[in-house]
């Protein structure tokens, strides 16, 4: 007999596993040739997988906490602190012109990816176990850690690296995301973790995420460092200007 103990362990390893790659789908990586079995790179699981991962994830709220991180780094930088002294809220207004510019380049970014996140689910599961994982994902409890991983993430160590730097690096992205993903899994009761340890021991395909970890941070550090389109910086230099125009030539 398994004890609870047992379940719980393999109930925390399978929300570890699972956490990450939801907000992160990774883009494909050389790799050896993939057995035959898993090339049906074309098979409907892979893009339902995929659309289970978006769906779990409320995008939303990863972008307020992005929002909200972008705020403090502004707050931290001198010359807009000075602004914000002289005229209160402009910090706040400036992040609110910008939150839909983010918004579609976080878009742009994830479609940029989709196809190649759909290829590595190919080379990783085949059609059955994805659609088990893709389950997972729908389910009460997977929405419920997928959630939990919304509203704890926030690029912290990631905004603050490119504010100075301008280059994420890899400890960046991994001190981000592990402090929420553990946060996450924190937020998950007894039972639930007892229910994800009986889920990985009846849907051992769950557990295959956990091969996706590394490719997702190191993909995670090369979306971070995307650059922004002519537009879009042509779009956050206008609303930049614009604010601190209104607001201090009068």
């Amino acid at each position: 007999m398994i004890r609870m103990s047992a379940l719980r362990r393999y109930g925390v390893a399978l929300a570890l596993t699972l956490a990450a790659p939801a907000v992160f789908a990774p883009a494909a990586q050389a790799q050896d040739k993939p057995p035959a079995a898993l090339t049906q790179r074309d098979h409907p699981a892979y893009a339902d997988l995929y659309a289970a991962m978006e769906e779990a994830v409320d995008q939303r709220q990863v972008i307020e906490s992005a929002m909200s991180a972008m705020s403090a780094q502004f707050a931290a930088t001198p010359e807009f602190a000075q602004a914000e002294a002289a005229s209160p809220g402009v910090i706040e207004e400036i992040v609110s012109g910008l939150r839909p510019v983010f918004t579609a380049q976080s878009e742009r970014v994830r479609l940029l990816y989709r196809p190649a996140n759909i290829a590595l689910f190919a080379r990783t599961f085949t059609p059955e176990e994805a659609t088990t994982v893709a389950a997972f994902y729908r389910s009460d409890l997977g929405r419920k850690l997928m959630g939990n991983l919304s509203r704890t993430y926030v690029p912290t160590d990631t905004l603050a690296a490119a504010g100075s730097t301008g280059t994420v690096s890899r400890d960046n992205v991994d001190a981000d995301l592990d402090r929420a993903v553990n946060a996450a899994v924190g937020g998950m009761t007894e039972e639930d973790m007892i229910a994800m340890g009986k889920m990985a021991l009846a849907n051992p395909a769950l557990l295959k995420l956990n091969r996706l970890t590394g490719a997702v941070k190191e993909i995670r550090v090369q979306m971070e460092n995307e650059q922004l389109t002519a537009d879009e910086q042509k779009q956050i230099e206008t609303v930049i200007i614009d604010v601190l125009t209104r607001r201090f030539q009068k």
